[in-house]
């Protein structure tokens, strides 16, 4: 397949908000595509090389690619340096930079997606002395043989910046509609749920679309998450749990996903990364504890000398090192609390009620100060949940988190079966929200050279609403660092699929997360989150770097939060 047929369907998916349209652009290209060829394709979409549990990047930043710009091209490099702080894109400038150059490819025939695809993978894993240079020469080749068209999307996946603003949910979506129907999208994303390789999932829909209902839960291929509801009190949650429920203390750790294999242990974030490298030693403690075949999930904690634990932003340090880490292990013990077992004996148990996965996971190994369950009380009585949230806050913990006797392990969802409760939950807004940012506002007078406020969205299912512009509770240190973190997710235009009335002075890709406080929640002509709420005298909290979009916030939550 020719790699300008993939970079002709990015090109008019840029050129659309409509979430349908990119649907079906996408199932158009997908349709298109080679079988052998699919899962680079649906990996490329995402401007990835696998999928996030096990995906490799180019390892090229801005300045490499310019560099490598610069000798395709023949345009001087301060030149390229200039374009590229003017327009904020890497690829409009390869685009720009090739099209003013007569070029006559080395071969007759045209790029293709296979060898992008091998050659963006034998840069992966260019390593050691040289390597830099070696990544050089082979990408000016893949420049040199393509259109001006595909060298802004070549360059774009090299630094990790598709920029097409658009998530896995939306190729679920595309794949339903290529192989199967849209009716029967909900099939494919229950798929994605327990298997999360969309390139995986690209084939097997494509060679058996109907066998995507077979699919089951498999050791060493993370699952995707479940996530909570919020409610406002004891009261409201025992009411939605039909009288009963489980209480269980909500620590300020890091979630994890153990899978514990014959051949070791794999820890997974909440947002699939791979954790295993900056935690070995909760590795090799649940691997102590637990037998080889499991699946079990909980929150990773910094634990002090005396077995105390410590906030999140301790155990927060280790994650991404990958030097000093011995220093880290010995500095920052860690331990953890399991809430959940999602296969064992062989089998999936996500539709095993909660209080017989929580039996099971109490029965497959003895406690110790590293690795124990999570504190629970399972009560009908209102005031006993209260003392116990009470509890939970001595005990450092952030709140609770109730659990449906009966619930499911809804694999990717939200829903009522879990409830988180903090105290937060008692004051003036309902809680801390998770948003992303999607726009930024130009500092003046003391924050001159930084941003001034940011543009804030929360999640909805065919994209994103703005919900606040955040421009307070910054030390002088986060606005360095956000203005660092932000340069590189500059686009021309607002992200696909975000519905907005307030223009930023600058639009992100929607990849960082913040956490932030609030006075309540109201409602809005200018955000359009829930159809116009927003939140009032927004404050910043803190990065929250272990969530990705998909996770923040929903604005049906945040229009909850107003109800309540």
């Amino acid at each position: 397949m020719e790699y300008g047929r993939l970079t002709a369907a990015y090109a008019d998916m840029e050129q659309t908000r409509s979430r349908l349209e990119l649907a079906t652009l996408l199932a158009d290209l997908f349709s298109d595509t080679p079988p052998e060829e699919l899962a680079a394709v649906a990996h490329l979409c995402l401007g990835q090389l696998g999928p996030a549990y096990d995906s490799r990047e180019v390892g090229l930043s801005d300045k490499s690619v310019l560099r490598t710009l610069a000798l395709a091209s023949g345009i001087p490099l301060e030149e390229l340096q200039e374009s590229y702080a003017a327009a904020g894109d890497i690829g409009l400038v390869a685009e720009e930079a090739l099209a003013a150059k007569s070029q006559q490819s080395l071969f007759e025939a045209p790029l293709t997606v296979g060898r992008v695809w091998e050659r963006l993978h034998a840069l992966s894993h260019e390593t050691g002395t040289g390597s830099q240079e070696r990544k050089f020469r082979a990408l000016a080749e893949l420049l040199h043989d393509g259109t001006p068209q595909d060298a802004r999307y070549i360059c774009r996946t090299a630094v990790g910046k598709l920029r097409l603003g658009f998530s896995q949910m939306l190729l679920v979506d595309g794949l339903a509609e290529a192989f199967g129907s849209r009716e029967e999208r909900g099939m494919v994303e229950a798929a994605y749920n327990r298997h999360p390789d969309i390139g995986w999932l690209a084939q097997r829909a494509a060679a058996d679309f109907g066998s995507l209902d077979a699919v089951r839960v498999e050791p060493g291929i993370p699952l995707r998450p479940m996530l909570g509801e919020r409610l406002s009190s004891a009261e409201a949650v025992l009411e939605k749990h039909a009288g009963e429920s489980c209480f269980e203390w909500k620590y300020d750790g890091l979630r994890v996903q153990a899978h514990l294999l014959p051949g070791g242990t794999r820890l997974f974030s909440r947002s699939l990364e791979d954790l295993t490298p900056q935690f070995p030693d909760v590795a090799e403690a649940l691997e102590q504890a637990l037998p080889a075949g499991v699946i079990v999930e909980g929150e990773t904690l910094a634990i002090d000398e005396g077995g105390g634990l410590l906030p999140f932003q301790v155990i927060a340090r280790r994650r991404g090192r990958k030097h000093g880490l011995a220093e880290k292990l010995e500095e920052i013990p860690a331990g953890v609390r399991l809430f959940d077992v999602l296969y064992a004996d062989g089998q999936e148990t996500l539709d095993t009620p909660f209080t017989e996965r929580r039996e099971q996971l109490e029965g497959l190994f003895a406690p110790s100060d590293r690795v124990a369950c999570t504190t629970l009380l399972r009560t009908a009585d209102e005031a006993e949940a209260e003392q116990f949230l009470l509890d939970a806050l001595d005990g450092g913990c952030e709140g609770l988190m109730a659990k449906a006797l009966d619930g499911s392990y809804r694999a990717g969802a939200r829903g009522w079966q879990w409830i988180k409760y903090k105290p937060d939950y008692r004051s003036d807004l309902a809680d801390t929200i998770d948003a992303v940012v999607v726009g930024g506002f130009h500092g003046r007078g003391r924050r001159g050279g930084f941003w001034g406020a940011l543009l804030m969205a929360t999640r909805t299912p065919t994209g994103f609403e703005t919900v606040c512009k955040l421009g307070s509770g910054f030390s002088d240190e986060d606005l360095a660092a956000l203005k660092e973190r932000l340069a590189p997710l500059q686009r021309a235009g607002p992200p696909a699929g975000l519905e907005w009335n307030l223009e930023p002075d600058v639009w992100f890709e929607p990849e960082l997360v913040l956490e932030l406080l609030g006075a309540e929640i109201s409602r809005s002509p200018i955000h359009t989150c829930g159809g116009g709420y927003a939140v009032r005298f927004p404050r910043y909290k803190r990065q929250r770097d272990d969530k990705t979009p998909e996770t923040t916030t929903a604005s049906d939550e945040v229009v909850g939060l107003f109800k309540q």
